[in-house]
């Protein structure tokens, strides 16, 4: 029969080889440069999640808002396509600049 301190042996030597190769593969050089670079990529896209989340909520209303907002299409659509209401008038101004010949002699 084995002894417990034979059998403890066994056990111990395996895991301990384990340990140290988890050590240097974590703790090596290309290890620790990888580990920093995956936790600033990570950082990076928690900043993308979030901007992305925001930007998502925003179309959403805005989906919402042309199913079922009248007013929100009628500012849209003056705002992007120049549209009037029936019986508006439009006045455009032009900027006719008077002063190009005062200066000169």
């Amino acid at each position: 029969m084995k002894s417990q301190k034979e059998k403890k042996l066994k056990f111990f030597i395996p895991a301990a080889f384990a340990v140290l190769i988890s050590l240097i593969v974590i703790f090596s050089i290309e290890g620790i440069v990888k580990v920093y670079k995956l936790k600033a990529a990570k950082s990076k896209l928690a900043d993308n999640l979030v901007y992305l989340k925001k930007d998502n909520a925003k179309i959403k209303r805005q989906i919402y808002d042309l199913k079922h907002n009248k007013q929100y299409i009628s500012e849209l659509a003056r705002q992007e396509l120049g549209m009037i209401k029936r019986g508006e008038i439009v006045f455009k101004f032009f900027n006719v600049n008077t002063n190009k010949n005062v200066n000169k002699k």
